[in-house]
């Protein structure tokens, strides 16, 4: 691959390293050195890339990847309980809040999910990749993934419903 051929078909994928790094990390200062290692390594093996079939696919598993080898050891892991000890007055949130603040709470939500959850939620929901692709980058199976999705989504409403009595029924 050429550098004209890597910069065509290799560069407009940044903005989506980078921001599936960003939801990974939580972080934009690590998500910018992920994606910058994800460039890196896309373009030391440039002249493999032509066997790629889904180059988009193929520069989020880097990503994933390397997130998890660069951050998993000093990753912080969060439960339930600890989650709600940072949170805002309960009552504040209730008379106060809106879609911002929503789409906050359900990332916040999403960071407490195990890991394979967060990751399949995050490709599905905010990177809006297919299901062959999330199976691409993450290695499971289609059935998994859905299973492993609709599980993340159902404990994402749980936890609106019980913590923050958030419901579209309201």
């Amino acid at each position: 691959m050429t550098e004209h051929e890597f910069n065509e078909s290799i560069l407009p994928l940044a903005q989506h390293i980078y921001d599936f790094a960003a939801n990974l990390t939580g972080n934009r200062t690590d998500a910018a050195d992920i994606t910058q290692d994800v460039l890196f390594k896309l373009w030391n093996s440039r002249n493999e890339l032509s066997k790629i079939k889904n180059l988009r696919a193929w520069a989020l598993k880097i990503t994933r990847n390397l997130y998890y080898d660069t951050v998993k050891k000093y990753k912080p892991l969060y439960n339930e309980a600890q989650m709600f000890l940072h949170e805002q007055g309960a009552s504040d949130l209730m008379t106060t809040i809106d879609n911002q603040e929503t789409a906050a709470l359900v990332r916040q939500i999403i960071e407490t999910l195990p890991d394979t959850q967060r990751e399949v939620i995050l490709l599905r929901e905010v990177e809006e990749l297919e299901y062959d692709e999330i199976a691409q980058i993450t290695g499971l199976g289609l059935n998994n993934i859905r299973t492993i999705l609709s599980r993340a989504r159902s404990r994402v409403k749980e936890l609106l419903v019980k913590k923050y009595k958030i419901s579209k029924y309201d």
